[in-house]
């Protein structure tokens, strides 16, 4: 028999005995979630709620694949306090931990409205139904891509959440009806051809739970604010919150087959700065906070 005819032949089996795998093969996605860190850039035992930190999530999230994964924050990673110089920190940390989106919270403006709109360029904010200062925040929902998958994400804020600020914050932003711009988000991922559509609800969980069961187009709905920690999941649809502290990271272990959803896992990883490791970057930026601190203080400055 020919050679050339052979050689073919012998192609043809291997590519047969490797089709089965082929068409079974899954992609897996991860997405990482984290909230309500409160400012805590190392932890402590406080009495009552313990603090793990973000000393001890940073060792976690340093060793995710970027290709595989997405990391995001549901908001109030900022002290509720005004605190320039920490809430710089926690930017200039947030942004090298790799952090892809994150969901505006109430305490982000904690600072001042000047102050965020100076710094927020450090990180990819997003939240579909604010404006500051007569300007959207994001008036598009994002897709990232992983693996050829197409991950949409759009984040919307509870009015609410901003009834104990001052004057000079409140008057100059305005919160548009989440529900309505969760539809319209959801819509534009539709349009965009997203395989997997998230929304981020920075507000409390019953508010979080009414747009879950209402738009049932969303896979998934990430909340925080009132750090109930919560789970319900109903088939592939979840919707999550981590709890208090920023004591827990989340992993919504996604796998795809031909770019449909097949099946979805959640676990969340509860962390003790006692026992965990801790991120040298992380203590290091502690230790420079601290000296910076002590040094405004001593100069007069806030």
């Amino acid at each position: 028999m020919d050679k050339r005819i052979v050689l073919r032949l012998l192609i043809t089996i291997l590519l047969l005995a490797s089709l089965p795998a082929m068409i079974s093969a899954d992609t897996e996605i991860s997405i990482y979630y984290s909230a309500s860190l409160n400012g805590n850039l190392i932890g402590c035992e406080c009495k009552g709620v313990p603090k793990a930190g973000l000393s001890t999530t940073a060792a976690y999230l340093r060793k995710l694949d970027p290709d595989k994964s997405i990391i995001i924050d549901l908001g109030d990673f900022n002290d509720a306090r005004n605190d320039e110089l920490l809430s710089n920190t926690l930017m200039d940390l947030y942004s090298e931990l790799g952090y892809d989106v994150l969901s505006l919270g109430d305490q982000e403006l904690a600072s001042g409205i000047d102050f965020f709109k100076s710094s927020a360029d450090k990180l990819n904010f997003i939240c579909s139904n604010i404006e500051i200062d007569g300007r959207a925040l994001t008036p598009e929902p994002v897709i990232l891509k992983r693996e050829g998958i197409k991950i949409g994400i759009a984040a919307v804020i509870n009015p609410d959440v901003f009834f104990f600020y001052p004057d000079d914050v409140k008057d100059r932003i305005e919160v548009s009806d989440p529900e309505k711009a969760a539809e319209a988000a959801l819509k534009a991922l539709h349009d965009a051809g997203s395989n997997y559509n998230l929304l981020l609800y920075h507000g409390n969980t019953d508010g979080a739970k009414q747009l879950y069961a209402s738009q049932t187009g969303w896979d998934a709905v990430l909340t925080a604010h009132d750090q109930v920690l919560f789970e319900q999941q109903d088939g592939k649809r979840i919707t999550v919150s981590p709890g208090e502290e920023g004591n827990r990271v989340g992993q919504l272990k996604l796998s795809f087959r031909f770019k449909k959803l097949n099946s979805i896992s959640n676990s969340l990883r509860y962390f003790k700065y006692e026992v965990d490791p801790e991120d040298e970057g992380v203590l290091q930026a502690f230790e420079d906070y601290k000296k910076e601190l002590i040094n405004n203080l001593k100069n007069g400055k806030n």
